[in-house]
């Protein structure tokens, strides 16, 4: 099981931005996660989309958490497309498979702990009072 760098990026993006009490830039996000620029814009966009960040332009501009009760598997959906953390999804094997039922369980139980996991409660853990606390 393995998630790719868009899917771990992209969750650690969106608890660094839910550390922010204000917009924040490109360049502070890369700052602090280690991210490149270049790439945190490629994950924005499908972020953008879903409505998981919000995108302001101009002198203050930057970027915001759009919302409270994100999950990480909004999360995972908006950056790696339909969620599947085991290869199986579609295999054409499950009669012959004696191990089909134990990754059906374990894809069930990923997802599901996913769905319970807020954003906001992630970084809680972390610095709550500085603008961009960090991570």
């Amino acid at each position: 099981m393995k998630l790719s760098t868009k899917g771990r990026y992209s969750l650690q993006t969106m608890v660094y931005l839910a550390t922010c009490k204000e917009n924040c830039s490109i360049r502070s996000i890369s700052e602090a996660t280690g991210i490149s620029s270049g790439y945190l814009e490629q994950l924005m966009i499908p972020l953008r989309r879903a409505k998981l960040v919000v995108a302001e332009r101009g002198v203050q501009g930057g970027y915001r958490i759009a919302r409270s009760g994100i999950t990480c598997h909004e999360v995972l959906n908006a950056s790696e497309g339909d969620f599947h953390p085991v290869p199986c999804k579609d295999c054409s094997r499950t009669e012959a498979c004696k191990t089909h039922q134990i990754w059906a369980l374990l894809q069930n139980a990923v997802v599901t702990y996913a769905k319970q996991v807020l954003i906001e409660d992630l970084a809680s853990h972390l610095v709550e009072h500085e603008v961009g606390g960090g991570i």
